[in-house]
């Protein structure tokens, strides 16, 4: 009995000192997410925890806990001055972590999509890229592994008491799902083809709840929309009919109005300083076709 009493306090005091961490935590962070952690090794999610330590590029703490402990902590967290904590309560549901952090949730889930770490292949996981197996000189000795090599297509020999693959070889294209057979290999050859990286599902900004989709922002195509809408509203608005007139489309106007402005005198034969010289070689092209009519009516006729 005093062994169990003793086993439950300690359980009471972990669980304490855990609930105490998390709202220590979200006390000093004005952003705290939840992230699924489906599919998300601990070895692949001690690895997203290097990339946001202190010091990098982006900051931010990772806690995994019950969710009962997190449900504890953030209502705790609501009876103080984050009252709005209250809203992510309801997203608390399957295996999912806590994210706390200073920094843009945009900036966080485009830093997370972008340092995804390598993950192996799973057995039944669909492919999303290509899996190629290298040539060389692997660290397995000869036995029936050899079979399994051969299984997904792997060429070998054995080589100073090592099985060397003799070829590179593509076992997984996009789409494909994988085998048993894949899943063992690739994990024998010590080979993590995919990347695997954590997904906010939810996100509180203050008083602002915004949903995981939301964040998932392609800065290549907005910037792309914006060139495109930028040069649609340039066309329009150079356009003569509407000729609006601002800084980006001054030089453009201006050009064009010169333009016109030359067509119009060389039309009507105004001189001036930009004109006199094309009226002249306008007046000598047309001397030049008189004289040629003229001399093709009368060949005696001088000039």
């Amino acid at each position: 009995m005093a062994a169990s009493a003793t086993q439950l306090e300690k359980d009471f005091e972990k669980k304490t000192t855990q609930i105490d961490t998390l709202i220590n935590l979200g006390n000093k962070n004005s952003v705290i997410g939840l992230v699924d952690l489906s599919g998300i090794s601990s070895k692949a999610l001690q690895g997203i925890r290097t990339l946001l330590r202190a010091g990098g590029e982006v900051e931010a703490t990772i806690k995994v806990a019950k969710n009962t402990l997190k449900t504890i902590a953030f209502k705790k967290l609501s009876q103080g001055t984050n009252k709005s904590i209250e809203k992510l309560i309801p997203n608390i549901q399957g295996s999912c972590a806590i994210i706390f952090t200073n920094t843009n949730p945009f900036k966080l889930q485009q830093f997370l999509n972008k340092n995804q770490v390598p993950a192996p292949a799973k057995t039944g996981q669909i492919s999303p890229v290509d899996v190629y197996v290298p040539e060389g000189t692997t660290n397995l000795d000869p036995g029936p592994i050899i079979s399994d090599l051969g299984s997904i297509g792997l060429k070998t020999r054995i080589e100073k008491g090592k099985i060397r693959i003799t070829q590179t070889s593509k076992v997984l294209s996009i789409g494909d799902t994988v085998s048993e057979s894949h899943s063992s290999v690739l994990s024998r050859l010590d080979i993590l083809p995919f990347k695997v990286g954590l997904k906010l599902s939810i996100v509180l900004e203050e008083d602002d709840l915004i949903e995981g989709s939301v964040l998932e922002v392609d800065d290549e195509k907005i910037i792309s929309d914006l060139q495109q809408a930028y040069l649609r509203a340039l066309s329009l608005a150079v356009y003569p009919k509407v000729a609006y007139i601002s800084e980006s489309t001054i030089p453009t106007l201006l050009k064009t109005a010169v333009s016109r402005a030359m067509s119009l005198s060389l039309e009507s034969g105004y001189t001036t300083d930009m004109t006199i010289d094309l009226l002249l070689a306008k007046t000598s092209r047309k001397a030049g076709i008189l004289k040629q009519q003229v001399q093709e009516k009368d060949p005696a006729i001088e000039f």
